[in-house]
């Protein structure tokens, strides 16, 4: 198999396009037989950088506008190439296989806008239906994982309001959503503003499906990584991502 290969359905339809960087071989078999049978025209690349554009592509093929699957082996590669994808591919959905979840190295990832964190261990289980969930948008990390991370990054984003979206909600669903926002509970909510715990859930979960998350931690991060200035977004990330592997 060469640097990059093209792995195609017999059906030629046009489908999604998921590239998988993973420089093992044997690891590589592994993870396209649990792809195969996904709605994907795969994509194998033997390298952790950017494929350079087929010239013989359509238009719309060129772009690197849906999804990859990265093989996090190499933590402080993957990171580095990670934050590649981040600035120069701001679109693409991002899933990454890691031997182990570890924070010093989810943490930096999901401030990279990483959507998809899996163990290997779990792959054989979960890859097919994570590629799916990640590729539309949504999360596919562990309850634990963003609970801690939420946690971790709420000093930070102390006094922030508002998540900044085109998501129109009404003027009582914002006044919840900047409580929420501020890590409050229901019952805190609602005691704030003078309304029942039973119409702050209702509200909660008015917002929860507008913005089409399942979870107030997902809420979080999604308001975390749209919000207009974020200090880590403003610096270079190079000490910070060293930091945190070492």
């Amino acid at each position: 198999m060469g640097p990059l290969t093209r792995i195609r359905s017999n059906a030629q339809r046009a489908k999604r396009r998921l590239y998988l960087f993973c420089r093992h071989p044997i690891a590589q078999d592994r993870f396209l037989r649990l792809l195969k049978r996904s709605e994907f025209h795969i994509v194998v690349s033997c390298e952790l950088r950017l494929p350079q554009p087929n010239p013989d592509m359509e238009p719309s093929e060129s772009t690197m506008e849906n999804l990859a699957v990265i093989d996090g082996s190499d933590a402080k590669t993957t990171l580095e190439f990670v934050r590649s994808l981040h600035f120069e591919q701001s679109g693409l959905h991002v899933l990454v296989l890691l031997p182990k979840l570890e924070d010093s190295v989810t943490y930096p990832l999901l401030r990279l806008g990483v959507k998809g964190l899996l163990e290997y261990d779990l792959a054989p289980r979960e890859l097919a239906r994570a590629v799916t969930h990640v590729a539309s948008g949504a999360y596919w990390v562990p309850r634990d994982v963003l609970t801690r991370f939420v946690e971790s990054i709420l000093p930070e984003l102390s006094g922030c309001k508002s998540l900044d979206s085109e998501v129109d909600i009404s003027r009582r669903e914002r006044e919840v959503l900047d409580l929420l926002l501020d890590n409050l509970s229901n019952k805190e909510i609602a005691s704030k503003l003078f309304i029942t715990e039973r119409t702050i859930k209702f509200h909660v979960s008015n917002l929860l499906s507008k913005f089409h998350v399942q979870r107030r931690a997902d809420l979080i991060v999604l308001w975390m990584q749209r919000a207009g200035a974020f200090p880590w977004l403003a610096r270079d990330l190079g000490k910070t991502l060293s930091a945190h592997v070492n």
